[in-house]
């Protein structure tokens, strides 16, 4: 998924609120997008230097590009992708120093020649996102999604961004695309949900044509200041009010499955996963329930949920009283049961669908805590081959070699697994964390040394690495 949106809403300019020249020379231009697109984008850059929160200009520059562009060369193609990643690499500084209208334009001027420049692209949303031009960063992952319709992170996070644009229909439909591939998509599932309650939020706000526009705009902006005043109450209050509609609508159409997926959406962001449950098992009952994967695994999916609720219940009680014992058998009854209830469901998933990765990551896992190093060792073996998981795979696989105390295999995985994560964030951490103890544990203080000093020099206060590299330096002594 797309930043975090932390910059104030910031409303995005539209071609009427350009000059009246910008808009006569812009509806000049565009009628000859065919056979002028260079003059196109001449236009439209000459016009987002003045307006570069302008959408609807971006996206007559972006057509203009493609058509100029046509179906390109595969030379033109390669070149643009390694230029896009060494701007994109140029200009983070750049954004985190506040030039990103430059960032912006610079990013333009790449496309202007190609297009299909996916770095390029990317840092424009990038960029866009530090401003708060969420129509922006949408427009440049749509244009993405017409060079990689099946990408699916790239779909998310153009959801994201329609979300945080407003355009709840236009995200439903993204959310809808994705899930369609692959339904147990969690982040899709979610901004589907988000982008429902922004809909019914909305709704009816401009169907009263015996109010005057003036009136619905103030209505509008106080209904919208209320909204940032108890956003999180509205949403809550919002959601279980769609959830008693759609009960009372199962109780007369028992066998509309599409009104058990809303429900059960709605149930699962309000936690109420007893419920979700519930419904989701009335579901699988009905004709077109029964043979439905989704449900299957949303039903697996709000069992799992609810027994980590309950736990998480358990040890609040018992952090509250410490002197529990009754709390303190409940919970490690309740997680035994668990892990037993998680291993099962896996083994079955990874039984039906044998082609989903997550699936076998999940059960390599749950085989490792187990102990069962082997079987786990298979299980990551064949779950790296999904970019989703690839990544946690390879650390897995590092661990489960350490445990069995093959230290030279578990550092050929580690290291495979560090060369892959290009940024220093807490994935990355982990895995050299883990390639340095296979280092330590072979003997190879200099370099277990090595590693645990990439991570100091990042984050001094990670685990234990600050103690290591003294122990280390004090030796040297």
């Amino acid at each position: 998924m797309a930043e975090e949106n932390n910059t104030p809403e910031v409303v995005e300019a539209k071609i009427n609120d350009l000059d009246p020249r910008f808009i006569r020379q812009l509806e000049n231009a565009e009628k000859s997008i065919d056979k002028n697109p260079a003059y196109v984008i001449e236009i439209c850059s000459s016009i987002l230097s003045k307006y570069p929160s302008c959408v609807e200009v971006r996206k007559i520059m972006r057509q203009a590009q493609f058509k100029k562009f046509g179906k390109g060369n595969a030379l033109a193609k390669i070149g643009a992708a390694v230029q896009g990643a060494v701007f994109s690499m140029q200009a983070a500084a750049k954004i985190k120093k506040g030039q990103a209208f430059e960032v912006i334009a610079e990013a333009e001027k790449l496309l202007s020649a190609c297009p299909v420049n996916e770095g390029a692209l990317k840092t424009l949303a990038s960029a866009a996102a530090s401003l708060g031009y969420w129509g922006t960063v949408a427009e440049a992952y749509q244009a993405i999604a017409q060079f990689k319709p099946s990408d699916e992170k790239n779909l998310v996070a153009l959801a994201d961004a329609l979300v945080k644009s407003k355009q709840p229909d236009a995200a439903m439909q993204v959310c809808e695309r994705i899930l369609r591939a692959n339904p147990a998509n969690g982040d899709a599932q979610a901004l589907a949900r988000s982008a429902s309650v922004l809909k019914t939020m909305d709704k009816g706000k401009w169907e009263d044509t015996d109010t005057s526009a003036t009136k619905k705009v103030k209505d509008a902006e106080e209904t919208l200041n209320r909204q940032k005043e108890t956003s999180s109450v509205n949403d809550e209050e919002t959601l279980n009010r769609m959830v008693e509609r759609l009960a009372a609508q199962i109780q007369t159409d028992p066998e509309n499955i599409n009104l058990y997926r809303e429900i059960c959406g709605h149930l699962r962001t309000l936690k109420r996963f007893d419920d979700g449950l519930e419904y989701v098992r009335k579901a699988r009952q009905q004709p077109l329930g029964k043979g439905d994967t989704t449900f299957e695994k949303l039903e697996q999916s709000f069992l799992i949920a609810s027994m980590e609720q309950r736990v998480a219940l358990l040890k609040q009680r018992i952090a509250d009283n410490p002197g529990d014992a009754e709390a303190k058998s409940e919970l490690a009854d309740l997680k035994k049961r668990e892990h037993d209830a998680k291993l099962e469901n896996a083994k079955q998933m990874v039984e039906r669908y044998p082609n989903d990765f997550n699936y076998r990551y999940e059960l390599g896992m749950l085989l490792f805590d187990d102990g069962k190093l082997d079987e786990a060792i298979m299980q990551f073996q064949i779950s790296q081959r999904s970019p989703k998981v690839r990544q946690q795979s390879l650390l897995g696989l590092g661990r489960a070699f350490t445990s069995g105390k093959k230290y030279d295999l578990a550092v050929d995985q580690l290291l495979t697994a560090k060369k892959e994560s290009k940024i220093m964030n807490d994935a990355k951490k982990e895995i050299i964390y883990e390639l340095g103890t296979a280092y330590e544990l072979m003997g190879k203080a200099e370099e277990a040394f090595n590693e645990y000093k990439e991570i100091y020099s990042a984050d001094i206060s990670y685990r234990d690495v600050a103690a290591k590299i003294n122990a280390y330096y004090n030796n040297k002594q």
